[in-house]
């Protein structure tokens, strides 16, 4: 079995256009789901087999797909009739058995499906996507915890209007002739959302005061230029007490700082680069700072070198028309 790299998307605003579809787009754990007539595998977008961590997706995909296919798609966990990604993330961060069972059951996983990439033991990657979306329709039945994405033709600004009002995370624009593109960011997929949002690299953490004096104040964190980790902001805000406890015991500190230039910053702990964490900001300056950056959740699931200064100088360019400057 091979391993396939996802494909990803570019961020954009809200667009019509001929050609394209749109989808919802939902806060999850990407999900490229390897099904055969002796095993089902799941690999995130790190390609980690997460296969273990989900017994309750394997025994619905078994019932709801046929054999010799390779699906891709993203595992949300639903908790109120909306998506719960910290629900989710305490299933991701499950390795124990019995705990993985208790947590499948109070927080069960649904897959929602949005391509097809093998059929019948065929590479279709090639295929344009409106004909993989085609093949998807036929290939899968669907059932409580499998489900086909939908999705609207054209319309962009209207979809993500209606989106916006169902309190989803954003759509997704895709490019109806486009093929599969594995590992590669491409703009024939644009992600677009209502604030931005970045998977970051966390370089250090301030000291915190009063009550968040035992933990941390805010996490340094950056995105990587070349080989160098360039620092973009702190994250001070989104935390739960349970999500402190956990972040603090998977930093490990360092003497000297992982960013190049090293931020002038005081009472910093400066750790190993190693943690992605996903925040959320209202914009990126001039300069390449987040503004008003929240926490969403831990990455265990990307790795470092992915988080790359590209996107935000990307976010500069697409609101100023300028490249960013770090500094």
């Amino acid at each position: 079995m091979e391993l396939i790299a996802p494909m990803l998307a570019v961020r954009g605003e809200p667009f019509t256009r001929k050609g394209w579809i749109f989808e919802p787009k939902f806060d999850g754990t990407r999900c490229i789901a390897h099904l055969s007539a002796d095993r089902i595998f799941l690999q995130n977008r790190r390609m980690s087999d997460i296969s273990g961590r989900y017994p309750d997706l394997i025994a619905a995909l078994r019932e709801a797909v046929p054999n010799d296919c390779v699906l891709d798609g993203e595992i949300i966990v639903f908790s109120g009739g909306k998506v719960d990604f910290h629900a989710l993330q305490r299933r991701e961060q499950q390795q124990r058995k019995l705990r993985i069972d208790i947590l499948s059951q109070k927080y069960p996983a649904t897959y929602i499906v949005f391509d097809i990439l093998f059929s019948g033991g065929e590479n279709i990657m090639h295929l344009p996507l409106n004909m993989r979306k085609k093949l998807l329709a036929q290939h899968i039945g669907e059932n409580d915890r499998v489900v086909v994405i939908d999705y609207l033709e054209e319309s962009g600004e209207t979809y993500f209007r209606a989106a916006r009002k169902k309190g989803l995370e954003g759509i997704m624009g895709k490019r109806e002739g486009a093929p599969y593109q594995p590992g590669v960011r491409s703009r024939d997929w644009v992600k677009i959302k209502r604030e931005v949002e970045f998977d970051l690299v966390v370089g250090g953490f301030t000291k915190g005061e009063g009550w968040r004096s035992p933990l941390f104040g805010a996490l340094v964190v950056g995105a990587y230029r070349n080989n160098d980790l360039v620092y973009v902001g702190r994250v001070g805000s989104g935390f739960s007490t349970e999500e402190f406890d956990r972040i603090l015991k998977m930093l490990h500190p360092v003497e000297k700082s992982p960013f190049d230039p090293a931020p002038d910053l005081d009472e910093v702990i400066w750790v190993r680069p190693t943690l992605v964490v996903e925040v959320r900001a209202m914009e990126v300056t001039h300069g390449g700072r987040l503004r008003a950056p929240v926490y969403l959740r831990i990455r265990p699931d990307k790795p470092p070198s992915q988080c790359t200064y590209d996107e935000i100088e990307e976010e500069i360019r697409r609101i100023t028309g300028r490249k960013a400057e770090p500094g």
